[in-house]
């Protein structure tokens, strides 16, 4: 059990790091079945589980464990086994993204690094796994509403994209009772102060540190994917000035 009591260090600081060398995220074996992503690990992993990262804007989905399961109360990002009957990771992605909140998986945007190990059961029943997390991206019919986008507007940014809807409320969410008993869009200051800013001031915890390193790694990831994708509207728009 973990819970984020203190940080020496603003929300600011830690999804915004000072510039440094570092490998860009990949998503090596993704597609390819569970068996053979096993294969492509190190030695010693006989389990592979997965989790989303689903944002909207600057808020992440955190779902709560059910006070029945392991960890009761406890807050995670959706996910859960990878099954040998799962064509891909990516399909035991979407799949666990849909079982556990009734969203539809568009696409994976990035892998969140480094992935977390750990051990469940005791003995000879005892299970090694490897838990790989993704931002992700979810259709619009996972959308409550959409309307078009009229483009970035501000001064001297007048760009305009009449073909692109962006999500006016956050995505329908539908838990599934068994497991989860509740969610909430947070925040990263929210998820460093344990608190979310709503009547009565939710307090969080964690499985562990490991959860709370990958849930502020999918923050930092989203805003580099949010960077890029203007940047790639603002190019679009030079281009169609051009033309």
């Amino acid at each position: 059990m973990f819970r984020l009591k203190s940080l020496d260090a603003t929300a600011s600081a830690i999804i915004n790091p000072p510039p440094k060398p570092r490998p860009m995220p990949g998503m090596p074996l993704v597609d390819c079945s569970l068996a053979d992503f096993i294969a492509g690990q190190p030695q010693g992993f006989t389990h592979v589980a997965v989790a989303a990262a689903v944002f909207h804007q600057d808020r992440l989905l955190l779902v709560q464990r059910a006070e029945t399961d392991s960890y009761p109360g406890h807050w995670e990002l959706p996910g859960g086994s990878s099954d040998p009957t799962d064509k891909s990771i990516s399909e035991s992605v979407a799949r666990e993204l849909f079982e556990e909140t009734g969203l539809r998986m568009k696409r994976i945007l990035s892998e969140i690094l480094p992935p977390v190990t750990f051990s469940t059961g005791w003995g000879k029943r005892q299970k090694t796994w490897l838990k790989v997390s993704f931002v992700v991206e979810v259709t619009a019919e996972s959308m409550a509403r959409v309307e078009n986008q009229m483009g970035i507007q501000g001064a001297g940014q007048e760009l305009m994209r009449k073909d692109s809807v962006i999500a006016v409320d956050p995505p329908a969410i539908k838990l599934h009772d068994q497991e989860h008993q509740n969610y909430v869009w947070i925040s990263a200051e929210e998820v460093i102060k344990n608190r979310v800013a709503m009547p009565g001031e939710i307090a969080m915890e964690f499985i562990g540190s490991d959860s709370v390193s990958t849930i502020l790694e999918a923050f930092r990831l989203n805003k580099h994917i949010q960077k890029a994708e203007i940047e790639a509207l603002q190019v679009l728009g030079i281009e169609n000035g051009k033309a």
